[in-house]
């Protein structure tokens, strides 16, 4: 290989090299500011896999709550303590956990709020006695 041949393979390979670092940057900075990584945890996806589609708005309004926050009631209704809201229960946790789906619309942020006095939709107490 003459000197020559050898720069211009060098160039070249600089230049994939270089190519090939900033494919891979985009890729790592296009996955780390995607929605579904921030909001898609593995806990995230495993609440989507059971909980029906019309509990959370928003794909991000179901989360579990300590037993504290709802009161068992007669006929397997359910008082979230910090609206009032009364509801059936909506189906058993599967974990024995509980969870709450709740979220409000903003008008003015033009999306889905989840905050503690939220409406509740859903609620997924675990079977209680077994």
């Amino acid at each position: 290989m003459t000197e020559h041949e050898h720069d211009e393979f060098s160039i070249a390979a600089a230049m994939i090299g270089g190519v090939f670092l900033l494919a891979l940057a985009l890729f790592v900075a296009a996955m780390w500011a995607s929605p579904a990584n921030s909001h898609h945890t593995p806990h995230h996806t495993w609440l989507l896999s059971w909980i029906p589609h019309s509990c959370c708005v928003t794909n991000d309004c179901c989360h579990e709550v300590p037993e504290r926050d709802v009161t068992s009631l007669p006929n397997d209704n359910w008082k979230i303590n910090v609206t009032g809201q009364v509801l059936r229960r909506t189906a058993n946790s599967p974990d024995g956990k509980y969870y709450r789906c709740y979220c409000d619309y903003d008008p003015a942020a033009g999306k889905w709020v989840v905050h503690p006095t939220a409406n509740t939709r859903c609620i997924f107490p675990p079977l209680l006695g077994f």
